[in-house]
């Protein structure tokens, strides 16, 4: 592993004009990761632009610095970059339109901790024992010549936290709360960050994940709970802020399978998939073209709502046997 550390610094002090992106829909994880790594490259003098699929950027990531300097695709399509910085993105469908603006593989650098899905780049950081990109990216920091600061230890310390739901879900690690350890000597503030992440939603979020909680279902003995929130209720809500639905639907007793399912356009669905851990949701995932981790994953549809409720509700028992 230090082999690639090394190769990825080599690589970065020695190109310039980089493209930096992430996946669509972009969670905590893609955002710390992203903007810590344009503040290293700011603090090593190098060009950088910051482009993402989404049309919309989610408000509660705006505290981490950089947020402003994130460009979406529709307003710089014919950019063009040299070299290419690829974080928390497994393949290129997951990127979406600013896909379109990578460079040759040669010249660009994936750092990621989902399984491999596609070869995006020739220097690969993948390490999916790791429990966040940010993880990976602070291991990258630690062996350069930078000083970490403040707008640092904030991005990486709020994308650790939220991929690790707090320091609780299962991918956490006795290396995350070393991290978490250092990063505090910066000044960085838990409290702020875990408030600004998760408990930050507006009024009207709040009452959907009510109203999906109200109409969750059980299936296969209880061991497999279902959220589902049709389009009506979808159209006039951040989907970003009613996205812990998906940990709400594995937080029965009992439960070993949670589905959070959202219509986000006609016939058009998006599924997350949570595991408390004897089943592999990424296998899941994958049968509809999705994936993940083996806890967390995810997937998108088209058809009708039946159709993917009785096939998710056949695989996952598939999963249970």
């Amino acid at each position: 592993m230090e082999k690639i550390y090394t190769q990825i610094l080599d690589f970065i002090n020695k190109n310039d004009n980089y493209l930096i992106t992430t996946h669509m829909g972009a969670d905590g994880d893609a955002y710390g990761s992203v903007l810590a790594f344009a503040k290293f490259m700011e603090q090593i003098g190098k060009k950088y632009e910051i482009v993402f699929h989404d049309k919309e950027l989610e408000t509660r990531y705006q505290f981490f610095w950089g947020y402003e300097k994130i460009i979406s695709y529709v307003d710089i399509m014919s950019a063009k970059y040299e070299n290419a910085i690829i974080l928390d993105v497994p393949s290129k469908p997951r990127i979406g339109d600013p896909a379109k603006l990578l460079p040759s593989l040669d010249k660009c650098i994936k750092i990621d901790h989902h399984p491999i899905e596609e070869e995006l780049a020739k220097i690969n950081l993948v390490d999916i024992s790791a429990s966040s990109t940010c993880q990976l990216v602070y291991e990258i920091f630690s062996r350069s010549n930078i000083n970490f600061n403040f707008e640092i230890a904030n991005a990486l310390f709020g994308g650790i936290m939220y991929d690790t739901g707090r320091f609780s879900f299962s991918n956490t690690r006795q290396r995350d709360f070393e991290i978490a350890a250092h990063l505090l000597q910066y000044g960085i503030k838990p409290n702020e960050i875990a408030n600004k992440l998760f408990f930050s939603s507006s009024y009207n979020s709040l009452r959907v994940i009510g109203r999906g909680l109200a109409d969750m279902e059980e299936f296969l003995g209880g061991k497999l709970c279902i959220i589902f929130l049709p389009l009506e209720v979808m159209q006039n809500n951040n989907h970003n802020e009613i996205e812990e639905l998906a940990n709400y639907s594995v937080a029965i007793k009992g439960a070993e399978v949670g589905l959070f399912i959202r219509e986000t356009k006609p016939n058009y669905f998006k599924v997350s998939f949570r595991s408390k851990g004897h089943v592999n949701v990424n296998k899941i995932a994958k049968v509809f073209g999705g994936g993940g981790h083996a806890h967390a994953a995810g997937c998108r549809y088209e058809g009708k709502f039946e159709a993917l409720k009785s096939g998710l509700i056949k695989e996952v028992a598939k999963q249970l046997n």
